[in-house]
């Protein structure tokens, strides 16, 4: 069965509280009208094939239980002006198929006010409550016990005004757990893979490893920011979030009396090589054991998230195969559809 966060096609169906009425992503199908209000995630203006017709409207538009892309072939250059993306949008259509996908055509569209818009609406939502999440990673802050790398993880995870961003920040824009409560979801099971890689392995620094899983994304906290959908701040397109957790780090360590030098640069190193390489945006290769422990470990968790969101979507679509992906670099096999219920 499909996730209700799913950013495909999920959770298909209306909760308790959608008014009646009211379309939701999931609910469409093929060769049916539609009207609705949908988040723009993408928007383009594309050439026609012959340059005199102008152009035409390329979006992908999306709320809490998925995403569409949509096409506008008339008058796209005069809608494209009324709107940009992020913008929360009412559209009038038609579901049909194209290729074996559903797209949408758009034949009418006005923009909603911002104050007229509930952000719940268009955001998908990690499947566990973010204070279940937070109570699971303060019981992980609690097993460190070097008392340095615990007063540290207390500087974060015992600051409310931290742990209220923290625990409803996504975990990215797009790519992986990217919706409400996924930076938690993700920190979570990191925190937990590198538990697991410390009973096989007892010779790693365990503190340092799970301190280290526990405070590597913090950065995403000032990387991005959520209106109607998820967006990166000038901060996270100029710095990342890597080196801002580091200095989010560091400037928390420095006020922690007696704080051990090596352990600070150990704990900073850790943190900045965790995406692995360079080109995957670490500003410093894996050079000690927990780098390369949490490294994986960050890395598995997000791809295992992302393969399961991509089959989700497939399957929704009924398709058998995936399409290619590029963080994945591989069509992934979903198989026979599954029976609704």
């Amino acid at each position: 069965m499909s996730r209700q966060r799913n950013l495909g096609m999920g959770g298909a169906g209306k909760s308790a509280r959608e008014p009646a009425g009211k379309m939701l992503m999931a609910d469409i199908r093929p060769n049916t009208e539609v009207e609705g209000q949908f988040v723009v995630r993408q928007k383009r203006l594309v050439p026609f094939k012959d340059p005199s017709k102008g152009s035409y409207l390329s979006l992908r538009l999306g709320d809490r239980s998925g995403e569409l892309d949509a096409r506008m072939w008339d008058k796209a250059e005069a809608f494209a002006k009324q709107f940009e993306e992020g913008d929360v949008v009412l559209i009038e259509g038609r579901a049909e198929t194209y290729q074996d996908r559903t797209q949408l055509i758009v034949t009418g569209l006005s923009r909603i006010a911002p104050e007229q818009v509930d952000v719940a609406d268009f955001l998908p939502q990690a499947e566990r409550a973010p204070d279940e999440m937070m109570a699971d990673i303060v019981a992980i802050c609690k097993t460190v016990q070097q008392p340095h790398l615990r007063r540290l993880l207390g500087a974060f995870f015992a600051d409310e005004t931290f742990v209220g961003r923290f625990k409803v920040c996504p975990g990215a824009e797009r790519v992986h757990h990217a919706y409400v409560g996924g930076l938690a979801e993700h920190t979570l099971h990191v925190g937990r893979l590198c538990e697991a890689v410390c009973q096989i392995h007892p010779r790693l620094d365990r503190d340092l490893l799970i301190a280290a899983a526990l405070l590597h994304d913090i950065g995403k906290v000032q990387e991005y920011e959520t209106g109607a959908a998820i967006s990166s701040t000038d901060e996270g397109r100029l710095v990342g979030h890597t080196v801002i957790g580091y200095h989010l780090i560091i400037n928390a360590l420095i006020k922690i009396e007696g704080f051990p030098e090596e352990l600070g640069l150990r704990l900073g190193h850790v943190v900045l090589s965790h995406h692995g390489k360079g080109e995957w945006g670490a500003p410093r290769d894996p050079a000690l054991p927990e780098a390369f422990a949490l490294h994986h470990a960050e890395n598995l968790d997000a791809k295992v998230n992302r393969a399961l969101d991509q089959v989700d979507k497939a399957r929704q679509q009924g398709q058998r195969w995936t399409e290619r992906d590029f963080f994945l670099d591989s069509a992934l096999f979903v198989g026979e559809p599954e029976a609704e219920d």
